[in-house]
């Protein structure tokens, strides 16, 4: 196991990468049958007095059988977002598209792939590799999420032609948003409001029901501030009251 820090983390998965499947002309040996496949995982876990922890691993070998290499990184922190994605940037240049995107309980993992046109092209000599994210424990797992919403947002078309993500995208979302509304405390939750722009604002307001909303204006504001409201009220009782009856 090598301990490792951030400037140098990208560098070493692209050489980890190449060392096992380096770049050739053209990428595939039509020889082979086999569809040759890379795993690279990447576990968030923390030390006993909670320093954060990321475990870097390397599997190689085909769809039905991966072993583990002889390498493993550690990085005393949590890998960057920034270096996550340039990741995910480099693979795409080689591979054209993200053809699987799978989530589980604890973990979830994106799969790379090249379509058959290009296999007697010049590039990685790896039919797919996968990168998977992933906790030991469910306390990990808003560490997680912010790792999956940043490749949400930053890599949406990319994902976008997945089962996955066209089957499964606004649910897991919804689940997400949940999730992360629930993780954070009072004083988190009126920072994300005040930073909300002024028409959200009233959108979110204006899907309070009525009768509530009311009542906790009333019930929260000075008298001062009530009058406009309450004399509001008044104007739409007379208004209901004085309507002609048929």
């Amino acid at each position: 196991m090598s301990t490792i820090n951030q400037k140098e983390t990208l560098n070493k998965l692209k050489q980890e990468i190449c060392k096992s499947h380096p770049i050739l002309n053209p990428r595939k040996n039509n020889e082979i049958k086999e569809t040759s496949v890379m795993e690279i995982y990447f576990t968030f876990t923390a030390t006993y007095d909670d320093k954060p922890i990321t475990a870097i691993g390397f599997l190689d070998g085909n769809e039905y059988s991966r072993s583990s290499t002889s390498t493993f990184y550690e990085l005393d922190e949590y890998i960057s977002s920034e270096i996550v994605n340039e990741l995910i940037s480099y693979l795409i240049t080689e591979y054209p598209y993200i053809n699987d995107f799978s989530l589980f309980p604890q973990s979830f993992s994106l799969s790379f792939g090249y379509p058959l046109e290009m296999q007697n092209k010049e590039g990685i000599s790896c039919d797919k590799i996968i990168l998977e994210f992933n906790v030991l424990t469910k306390e990990f797992m808003p560490i997680l999420n912010k790792y999956l919403s940043n490749i949400l947002v930053k890599f949406t078309n990319e994902l976008s032609q997945t089962a996955t993500f066209q089957h499964k995208y606004a649910e897991y979302c919804d689940n997400l948003q949940k999730n992360i509304l629930d993780s954070l405390n009072e004083k988190e939750i009126e920072q994300m409001v005040r930073k909300l722009p002024i028409e959200m604002k009233r959108e979110l307001l204006q899907k309070l029901p009525s009768q509530y909303f009311l009542q906790f204006y009333q019930e929260h504001y000075s008298q001062e501030e009530k009058t406009p409201s309450k004399q509001l009220i008044k104007n739409e009782t007379q208004l209901s009251v004085e309507l002609p009856k048929y």
